[in-house]
């Protein structure tokens, strides 16, 4: 959580190709056994203007992922000699790529392999089944430049910047230097936008832009939680109540150590207080672990911001191992479905149908069901008639600077996805 919209298919090949001869044109590398396939690929994304290189041999492509770092790799999975498996396994000690699966296996193979990919951490595009098409190559290419951040060209290598110290990320923390983002949650009803989740980011003035999953395991390893905590939701909150906008609220990522903290209560009644907000604007998510038991402690806290008027959420659900018996205990409010789940949904019978029985879970526990990572307009139809309440994700809007907020709200039009996206019947299986 601390941490998608692509362009339509005729305007795919022009959008990327408008990178062509530019510093930061998208590389590609392809592991495929077969010449004949092999080629066929590397034709299709130089056709697109993007930079490619192409083997068949594991020992060289683990060598072009080391030296060249490029941003995205097809992967053919079934490869005599080199099990596709292993090079995932493999992988996922470097994550410094996304990955395309491809294959002759069936969708059911493809959607399986994708989600353990997902689950050591590999950030997965998408999965194309043999024969290859073109338009869906040209699809999930397209959401590699979306998904790129812009800044990303004037980060230094992990190589060139120093290890983050303590002194170096408290530092950061109480000058906000790591600022609080939003991104902002639709209803599927009507496109209207109901709230934000702030998400930390760090844009360090002399490394440029550090990623959340660079600092954010070492704010809990130097006991930062709180510090960090604390200065979001003060500058999320802050950001909210210069909207001035009753129906919107925020969602925080919160830690249970940070719930738990005996200062923490005082302190968000305070806030709200000053900015004269009601406990209603503030929903905390709180992420699932994988312990299996729920420390009463945490339990009672989580109790005690329910009874205050608090909403509560279960973020990331189904990717824990405590799921149900979180959600026998504590009172939530929203279930948030993990994107990992959405990835295939509009080519997989099986995704559609695991959301669906989430979905139904959510309801059974009488809670409103969120989903992170959309991308697309097809996927906003489909959830919607999946029976989800809410979404978020790039295909809505990317997380924004609290500065650019308002104006963003005031050119947001809920029809430019509500619109032709609702009127649709197609029957969803």
């Amino acid at each position: 959580m601390l941490e998608y919209l692509h362009s339509p298919v005729g305007k795919i090949s022009a959008a990327i190709s408008r990178q062509a001869g530019t510093d930061d044109v998208l590389s590609v590398l392809i592991l495929d056994d077969e010449p004949d396939v092999r080629e066929t690929l590397r034709a299709m994304v130089a056709s697109l203007g993007l930079k490619v290189d192409a083997t068949g041999d594991e020992a060289n492509f683990f060598s072009r992922l080391k030296n060249d770092s490029p941003d995205v790799v097809i992967l053919d999975l079934m490869m005599p000699g080199c099990d596709g498996l292993d090079v995932i396994s493999k992988m996922a000690s470097i994550k410094n790529c996304s990955i395309i699966i491809c294959s002759g296996s069936s969708i059911r193979i493809l959607d399986s392999v994708s989600l353990s990919a997902q689950s050591l951490g590999l950030e997965v595009l998408g999965t194309l089944q043999k024969p290859l098409r073109r338009k869906c190559l040209k699809q999930l290419l397209e959401t590699a430049r979306t998904e790129r951040d812009p800044t990303q060209c004037e980060t230094k290598s992990a190589q060139e910047r120093p290890e983050i110290s303590r002194a170096m990320l408290r530092s950061a923390i109480m000058t906000r230097e790591i600022t609080c983002f939003l991104q902002p949650k639709m209803h599927l009803t009507d496109g209207a936008v109901f709230g934000f989740e702030a998400l930390a980011r760090w844009h360090h003035p002399e490394f440029g832009m550090i990623f959340p999953d660079e600092f954010i395991p070492k704010v809990a390893e130097f006991g930062l939680d709180y510090e960090l905590s604390v200065a979001i939701i003060e500058q999320a909150v802050d950001a909210l109540a210069a909207l001035s906008d009753d129906k919107l609220s925020v969602a925080v990522n919160t830690p249970a150590n940070v719930l738990t903290n005996c200062a923490f209560e005082p302190f968000l009644a305070d806030l709200l207080n000053y900015h004269g907000l009601e406990p209603r604007h503030i929903l905390f998510e709180v992420t699932e672990v994988g312990q299996s038991c729920i420390p009463q402690c945490e339990l009672d806290a989580l109790l005690r911001l329910s009874m205050k008027g608090h909403t509560l959420s279960i973020d990331d659900f189904g990717t824990g191992a405590s799921s149900f018996e979180r959600l026998v205990r504590i009172p939530f409010n929203e279930l948030k479905i993990d994107r990992m789940f959405v990835r295939n949904l509009e080519t997989s019978r099986a995704a559609r149908g695991l959301i669906r029985d989430l979905v139904h879970i959510g309801k059974r526990f009488g809670m409103s069901v969120t989903v992170e990572g959309v991308e697309t307009r097809e996927s906003v139809r489909i959830l919607r008639r999946l029976g989800c309440d809410a979404a978020q994700g790039y295909g809505i809007a990317r997380p924004m600077s609290a500065s650019s907020v308002r104006d963003w709200l005031a050119h947001y039009d809920p029809r430019r996805l509500a619109g032709a996206t609702f009127a649709s019947r197609t029957q969803i299986n």
